[in-house]
């Protein structure tokens, strides 16, 4: 049962949630002028890594949705916090992933040194070659830790067919390693505590709305989030099984009608 009333932050994914490809999905604006009004926090957690704060703050601002880059959380920014985190600065690393990822880990202090590397992260490529997977692949072996942006098995293409994920170059780095990854992305815990830190309230109080149930709404559950699926994106109402949501919405309008319907 979701009692809206009690909501004190609110997380959303995007494509699915506040857009589809180049569409925007109902009640945008409408929905955060209502946070804003509100004085409820709210922030975007998405699993990409390829694309820098900025860039989805230009798509946010042509949707009018206000945004700082505080409030855009991704899997290669949460990436670069988690080193700095478990890491001294200088710790060599090596990146399978975007030149975006490569330089949010360098600006933290880590020299990207492929011979070198302590640490190997692994990301979506769109310029992946064999020699990539073979360096990466080798550092780990030789000690390097194993990071994941995420695990995502596909990346959806606007027109409408899916292209290999990061997941799938993670899969092929642990096949090669033997090992598994510590997981950056949905629906592991990083994304969700680096939103709840910036919310400052507790789990409980914070709602995660999401069109993926194995993502967004697993992830939110077991960080102790309550979660709300829209049907604008990914899954479907009939999917829903041993993962069951706080509540299911057709779209962010129809959330927004029963979040003021609470009040």
């Amino acid at each position: 049962m979701l009692h809206l009333d009690a909501i004190r932050a609110c997380a959303l994914d995007l494509d699915g949630v506040v857009w589809r490809e180049h569409e925007k999905l109902p009640a945008v604006p409408e929905f955060f002028t209502f946070l804003r009004a509100r004085g409820i926090p709210y922030a975007f957690i998405t699993n990409n890594s390829t694309r820098t704060p900025a860039q989805y703050l230009e798509r946010l601002e042509a949707f009018g949705i206000p945004a700082a880059p505080e409030q855009i959380i991704t899997s290669g920014g949460v990436t670069a916090e988690v080193i700095a985190r478990r890491f001294p600065q200088g710790t060599p690393f090596y990146a399978i992933g975007s030149q975006n990822l490569i330089d949010l880990i360098a600006a933290r202090g880590y020299p990207f040194e492929p011979e070198r590397a302590q640490i190997v992260v692994v990301g979506l490529d769109r310029s992946l070659t064999y020699e990539k997977l073979k360096i990466g692949g080798q550092r780990i072996l030789a000690g390097a830790a194993f990071i994941a942006t995420n695990a995502d098995a596909t990346f959806p293409l606007p027109d409408g067919e899916v292209a290999p994920g990061a997941g799938s170059l993670v899969s092929a780095v642990a096949t090669m390693t033997g090992q598994q990854p510590y997981l950056i992305g949905k629906p592991a815990a990083p994304m969700f505590e680096a939103a709840l830190r910036y919310f400052g309230v507790s789990a409980e109080q914070a709602l995660m709305v999401g069109d993926r149930l194995d993502t967004d709404i697993l992830g939110a559950q077991n960080i102790g989030m309550k979660s709300a699926l829209v049907l604008t994106g990914i899954s479907r109402a009939d999917q829903v099984g041993a993962i069951v949501p706080d509540a299911i919405f057709a779209d962010l309008a129809e959330l927004f009608a029963a979040w003021q319907s609470s009040i």
